[in-house]
């Protein structure tokens, strides 16, 4: 009979690439409500089924052209900015039927927030913004600064380290809650591995990704 895995009792958290800070609060305000982050990235089958599932109404609803949304998406976050009194450029770009906006500036992190949590909410409230005008379903994905692509960076190198560790230890290591989205590059990174596999559990919000060490 196998011995199972001894599994680790702390909860590793994962690095901090954000530069909002607490700020992120006063762009929350700009918004009049918020929820979780729906990505544009596919998802692998890992965490396929994890992404929210959409409301009947969205369901019945076709996709819209990605630049119809891309350009509905300019327009919303342009007035939120200027709203909030921040000068940055607004860059709209589609791949396939996804849109991409990256905002662009200086002193940007409010709109980050601490590990992007008000830019979560502002990617959120975009979608929710652009879906209710074009009365279609989007595809949609915000960033700032490029925090996105440096956060995605930075996570997938500490879950390779993290892979290598458990499969050293043979152990597993549960690491703190994540998004969709970072659960996805967490197991896209620790698949590279040999000898480490991962899996998620818990509910969300807190649901988490696990790295077991074979």
């Amino acid at each position: 009979m196998t011995e199972e895995p001894e599994v680790s009792s702390s909860e590793e958290e994962v690095p901090d690439t954000d530069p909002g800070g607490s700020d992120g609060a006063a762009a929350e305000q700009a918004s009049e409500d918020s929820a979780e982050t729906t990505e544009a990235a596919p998802e692998s089958s890992a965490e396929s089924s994890e992404a929210a599932p959409e409301s009947r109404d969205e369901d019945s609803q076709e996709p819209a052209a990605p630049e119809d949304v891309a350009q509905t998406a300019n327009e919303f976050i342009s007035g939120v900015l200027e709203k909030m009194g921040l000068e940055a450029e607004v860059v709209v770009s589609t791949e396939g039927d996804s849109a991409f906006v990256d905002v662009t500036g200086e002193s940007l992190g409010v709109l980050i927030g601490r590990r992007g949590q008000t830019l979560d909410a502002l990617q959120e409230l975009t979608r929710t913004a652009v879906q209710r005008r074009l009365r279609s379903r989007v595809r949609l994905l915000v960033d700032v600064e490029g925090y996105r692509a440096r956060r995605r960076s930075s996570l997938a190198d500490y879950a390779r380290q993290i892979a290598e560790r458990a499969k050293d230890r043979g152990t597993e290591i549960e690491l703190e809650p994540m998004t969709a989205y970072e659960r996805k590059v967490v197991h896209d990174a620790v698949a590279e591995i040999d000898g480490a596999t991962s899996f998620s559990e818990g509910e969300e919000p807190n649901r988490k990704v696990v790295v077991r060490g074979e």
